[in-house]
């Protein structure tokens, strides 16, 4: 769909994101909306970006693969096709009113500073970015005149909850873990974790890496850096509960000690609604909360997840350091979901590239190139670990 309405640019189309993105948006226009998705941009699935574009007409469309760009222009002449990081920078550039970042990783820096630079909305579901240069982001948006709508569920709902008063009345944010799938689970069952076990998430369906992430609890340590960044707050006042439920993404509490909830139905749908419609609230036909027999919460036990405390010291330490860790976690949980080493060996690998960061990385520059330059070193770190026989698989 192009012409008339409001102009959305996709990154990443083809991901769980992605296509939960273009569902909402044929919802939305069911209901009256005028969205127009004038640009695709994908990693290597050309097929699917193929269906996307016969069924869309965007402008422009980008893809990673330089041999499904060939593809793409020979299977749709008239169509504007871009590869690589040079054409996701160029969408991220795109004529739009708003640019949906739903990457996978690193790679979605760059174009979430272009656009921010150039005053759009940013729909981000790509916490990497936020995780590598939140604080670059945030300098981005100010000065171009951008604004970032996060629609990763728990950061979503902390700006809904924190509408409930000023920032300076806050006392804490707590972000709500479902625990994943091993939450119970004893360090000898964790080393039989098969890739099939890691990915079958109790409440959420999701994108290989990120279940992964749920499942070593990485991602929520990734969060919290997100929130960090993105609400302004120091880190001692960000904790993480766990609520196996998946219905309270996050709480704020306040001074006065009451407490406002973000709640919903597992459903990230809802928050890619919110962002699309923004300011406005729109009926998407989306399932509706249904009362539960109970909600349950309890603490993060630090220590039986390594990952956590991995990625939540790295954003602490700050500067290159969380761009270490997440690069490090991407690799190694490759790694494991291609069968090269065990489950808890993501967890040390991140320890192990963290403590290398210390002794050879801190305290050097802090720019987007020292930062994309530690993203590829931590690549290389992490790619070359060998850890023990018993973290490796037979």
């Amino acid at each position: 769909m192009n012409g008339r309405g409001r102009r959305v640019v996709l990154l990443g189309s083809t991901g769980s994101i992605g296509t939960q993105t273009l569902d909402v948006v044929e919802r939305l226009n069911e209901r009256g909306e005028a969205l127009c998705v004038v640009a695709l941009a994908a990693r290597r699935n050309t097929d699917r970006l193929a269906a996307q574009v016969a069924r869309l007409h965007p402008e422009v469309v980008s893809i990673a693969d330089p041999s499904g760009a060939e593809a793409l222009r020979e299977r749709f002449p008239g169509l504007f096709v871009l590869e690589g990081e040079e054409g996701l920078a160029h969408l991220a550039r795109w004529d739009a009113d708003i640019v949906v970042n739903a990457l996978v990783g690193a790679v979605g820096l760059v174009p979430t500073l272009e656009a921010l630079s150039l005053g759009r909305a940013v729909a981000l579901a790509n916490k990497e970015s936020v995780v590598v240069g939140g604080d670059l982001l945030t300098e981005a948006a100010r000065e171009g005149g951008g604004t970032i709508l996060p629609v990763d569920s728990e950061p979503c709902a902390v700006s809904q909850c924190l509408r409930g008063g000023a920032l300076s009345e806050v006392r804490r944010v707590l972000l709500t873990a479902s625990g994943g799938p091993f939450l119970r689970a004893s360090p000898a069952d964790l080393a039989l974790v098969t890739p099939e076990q890691a990915l079958r998430h109790p409440t959420w369906r999701m994108g290989r890496r990120i279940t992964v992430d749920s499942a070593t609890l990485a991602n929520k340590g990734f969060e919290v850096i997100e929130a960090h960044h993105l609400f302004d707050l120091p880190y001692d006042r960000i904790d993480v509960i766990v609520h196996p439920e998946s219905l309270v993404h996050a709480l704020v509490e306040w001074e006065d000690g009451s407490l406002v909830a973000g709640v919903a139905p597992p459903d990230m749908r809802i928050p890619i609604a919110l962002a699309l419609a923004y300011p406005e609230r729109r009926d998407t036909g989306l399932p509706r909360w249904e009362a539960h027999g109970r909600m349950t919460f309890e603490p993060l036990d630090r220590e039986r997840f390594p990952g956590f405390r991995a990625v939540a010291e790295a954003g602490v330490l700050g500067g290159t350091a969380p761009a270490a860790v997440n690069a490090a976690d991407e690799v190694l949980v490759e790694r494991f979901l291609s069968g090269e080493i065990r489950f808890p060996a993501i967890a040390q690998g991140l320890l192990q590239v963290l403590s290398r960061w210390k002794e050879e990385r801190a305290g050097g520059a802090q720019d987007l190139v020292a930062r994309l330059a530690t993203d590829r070193w931590a690549r290389g770190e992490a790619g070359g670990l060998r850890f023990e026989r018993s973290s490796l698989l037979a």
